[in-house]
């Protein structure tokens, strides 16, 4: 059996959809649903507020009760990577236990976190969460998943970066137990520079009010856009693919996307992994049908599928050093438009540049600071500023 993870839009009629789903696939569920609080939500998680679906605490409660009797359970992502160090301060405890025991009422029984502080925290609290370890754990080796499982977590999501590495995956599974899981939709680049402190920003975007910074987003897309084999480097797995993870026991897939699911189509998305096969635009599946930008490429799924076999065949096939290998590059002029890709690109890399708040601000501040334009208690030099430490 192949149980699904999939990001709520805390709609009853979407329960409904995954419900009919699960009765007519023998072999595949969807098992829960994934999300958190976004109206008066204090600690944050691995999305920014802003871009995703509103819910209450009373509309949460509901929502669990609806989905549970359709056999469906719901795990609460409390997966934020900073809270600014409250959680070492006695105030900061409290409130934690306090955020817990609301959601205890509510019947949520899982949790979804990162930081090793909140797993402490959580299995003290006398609450009897189940706790899955989040992907923004990091976890790509057998020793961290041992380590994590050592800490009272019932499962784990790997990291994305590791989704090609087969041998790693089967040790782990092997350490491990049945209770791995793996992000299939991945629209994040590999071994991305940004993604640690891209995760630290937004968890401090927490309500729906808080309007979430472009600079990782931006450079994200801006990291696509350098060519077009990076467009195949993102570490996803096709519904094609899912049974090559099947045979190594995974057992648990997670669907991304918990910022397209207001205007995407998350059960689409869901029964094409069901299906195991897709025929269209690859891009269109990994954004849950829901672009979050007008930079499109046409990606053919079918003809990806030989990509994958070195990477089944070969232990240790990337070796994460692209310059050496240049597979993906001879690769991806079989499922691309190279041309017309490159357009895209060039259009998405002027516009993102022109839209960049942050260098802009940079630059104003600096060439303000050139022209004598600094606060009164300049030195003299200019741009800098004169402090006062007593």
């Amino acid at each position: 059996m192949k149980y699904y993870v999939v990001p709520a839009d805390f709609k009853t009629e979407t329960i409904d959809k995954y419900y009919k789903l699960n009765n007519t696939y023998s072999d595949s569920k969807v098992i829960e649903t994934y999300g958190q609080l976004t109206i008066g939500n204090s600690l944050g998680s691995g999305r920014a507020g802003d871009l995703i679906p509103k819910i209450d605490i009373h509309g949460l409660k509901n929502y669990i009760s609806y989905s549970r009797d359709k056999g469906i359970g719901f795990s609460y992502t409390l997966n934020a990577t900073c809270l600014g160090n409250r959680e070492f301060e006695e105030e900061g405890i409290e409130e934690i236990l306090g955020f817990l025991k609301k959601l205890y009422e509510i019947g949520v029984r899982s949790l979804i976190i990162a930081m090793p502080t909140l797993f402490e925290i959580v299995k003290m609290s006398g609450y009897d969460f189940e706790i899955k370890a989040s992907t923004l754990c990091q976890i790509t080796n057998v020793n961290k998943a041992v380590s994590f499982k050592k800490l009272g977590v019932s499962k784990i999501v790997l990291e994305e970066s590791i989704n090609r590495d087969f041998k790693t995956i089967k040790d782990i599974v092997g350490a491990f137990g049945d209770g791995v899981e793996i992000i299939v939709n991945v629209i994040c680049h590999k071994n991305c520079t940004y993604r640690m402190f891209h995760q630290n920003q937004v968890s401090h975007d927490k309500e729906v009010n808080t309007k979430s910074s472009t600079y990782y987003s931006h450079r994200c897309m801006m990291k696509r856009a350098e060519e077009p084999s990076n467009l195949l480097k993102m570490n996803w797995v096709r519904p094609e693919d899912i049974k090559y993870y099947h045979e190594m026991g995974i057992q648990y897939y997670k669907l991304q996307g918990r910022q397209a699911v207001l205007h995407g189509d998350m059960v689409k998305t869901v029964e094409s992994y069901f299906k195991e096969s897709f025929d269209g635009n690859l891009m269109d599946l990994l954004d849950g049908f829901h672009s979050t930008n007008a930079f499109k490429v046409y990606i053919d799924n079918k003809k990806l599928d030989s990509f994958l076999k070195p990477f089944r065949t070969n232990d240790n096939f990337c070796k994460n050093n692209c310059d050496a290998c240049n597979y993906c590059n001879k690769f991806v002029g079989k499922v691309v438009d190279l041309e017309q890709t490159k357009e895209v690109f060039d259009a998405a890399t002027k516009f993102y540049q022109q839209c960049d708040h942050f260098n802009n601000s940079v630059k104003k501040i600096v060439n303000d600071g050139l022209h004598g334009k600094t606060d009164e208690r300049s030195t003299g030099i200019a741009g800098s500023v004169e402090f006062d430490f007593e």
